[in-house]
């Protein structure tokens, strides 16, 4: 990532202040799926070029993270977040756009496909956050399409890309369950961000499965917990403890709710799996790393 801002910026400002947003990444899990579907597709892939479409995947995700995150105006712990707005908007900019120009610079056969896919799955990402921009969401159903858009585009897009650079061929079984490997982890972010003191949106005050779950009111801890979601205080300032909040989640049935709404994202994940024309050791290998980890 750092190898293309230095190809690409002779500024030396931008230069290490992009630098700076790619050093606060501490995983690159979009990295890792394109590389196991590129690997498991086709073994004998040029490792330089894979790496340079890595590169492009994470530049694109972390792109939609500072988006996201200049959108939402949380996150206030991100680098991103604590320089001009202006500044941030137009380096997210470069990074969407740089990571364009990347795939166009590979040498893969499939180059033309492989940047179809990063606008057909980027717009579909973009269509996914104005929805929930938009506060738009009113059922679970819309809810779980908006994440679908919104999250499961760029895990498709990974295991998709990783696809089409090894063989050249795109799979309806790699798209779907890529979309619900990225829906399932959206639903355990949520609910990590249920706790995170920095999310300033207070993530039970968008539209999302907590809510609409506590919106249906199935019992009187449901109604304590909208009631603290309307009050403007911190969970800890409410119930007295990250503790006490959990229980009371618990209670509510929120937990229990999102945790079976999870694996019902990886069952189905596991479901098209299993459909592919692959053989049973490189089924193993997909549902250990997706399904099984």
């Amino acid at each position: 990532m750092k190898d293309a801002v230095e190809r690409s910026v002779d500024w030396l400002y931008l230069r290490n202040l992009l630098h700076r947003f790619i050093e606060s990444k501490q995983t690159f899990p979009f990295a890792e799926l394109c590389y196991l579907h590129a690997n498991v597709f086709n073994s004998e892939n040029d490792e330089e070029e894979l790496y340079k479409l890595m590169a492009a995947v994470e530049l694109l995700v972390l792109a939609f993270d500072m988006f996201d995150d200049l959108e939402d105006l949380d996150n206030f712990t991100e680098p991103w977040m604590d320089i001009d707005r202006g500044e941030a908007i137009n380096s997210s900019s470069f990074l969407y756009t740089l990571s364009l120009s990347h795939i166009h610079s590979l040498s893969s056969p499939y180059r033309s496909e492989i940047l179809g896919l990063f606008l057909e799955y980027a717009l579909q990402a973009m269509k996914g956050q104005h929805i929930d921009l938009a506060n738009a969401v009113k059922t679970e159903k819309e809810c779980l399409q908006m994440m679908r858009w919104k999250s499961g585009s760029l895990t498709a897009l990974a295991a998709e890309a990783g696809v089409m650079f090894a063989c050249g061929k795109r799979y309806e079984e790699v798209k779907e369950y890529g979309h619900q490997v990225g829906i399932a982890g959206q639903i355990e972010n949520d609910y990590k961000g249920l706790f995170t003191p920095h999310k300033q949106d207070r993530k039970f005050l968008k539209p999302s499965l907590a809510l609409l779950y506590l919106q249906r009111k199935f019992n009187q801890t449901s109604v304590d917990i909208l009631q603290y979601v309307h009050s403007g205080k911190d969970f800890d300032e409410y119930f007295g403890s990250i503790v006490a909040f959990k229980e009371k989640l618990l209670e509510a049935g929120v937990t229990q709710y999102l945790n079976v709404m999870k694996h019902i994202a990886l069952k189905k994940a596991e479901t098209y799996i299993k459909k592919l024309p692959l053989p049973a050791e490189k089924l193993d290998e997909l549902l250990t790393n997706l399904i099984k980890k």
